[in-house]
């Protein structure tokens, strides 16, 4: 079927990630990149474990903003804190005291 208005521009396909078991690749675009990936890789686990952990920590804040209607789904949150839990060793058996 012809198109009815030829000049129309075609709209654009909305941005998808690469389909599951595809390859991603992230380019380290400066220094402050390079030393945010650094500073997860210090917990010992490789540069696409750390993307996946980033990834998965953004995702689930944007999701609880717009599931909560803070803000439109599809706008980015402006994060200004973040809760963490507080650290707590896990006691050996020879620790006791």
């Amino acid at each position: 079927m012809a198109n009815p208005n030829p000049t129309q521009q075609p709209t654009k396909a909305p941005n998808l990630p690469p389909d599951v078991g595809r390859s991603l690749s992230v380019r380290i675009l400066d220094k402050g990149m390079y030393d945010d990936l650094r500073v997860i890789m210090q917990t010992g686990c490789d540069a696409s474990t750390a993307v996946r952990q980033a990834l998965l920590i953004l995702a689930n804040v944007y999701d609880g903003a717009w599931r909560r209607g803070h803000y439109p789904t599809g706008v980015a949150p402006v994060i200004l804190t973040t809760n963490i839990k507080p650290y707590k060793p896990v006691r050996q058996p020879d620790q006791a005291v």
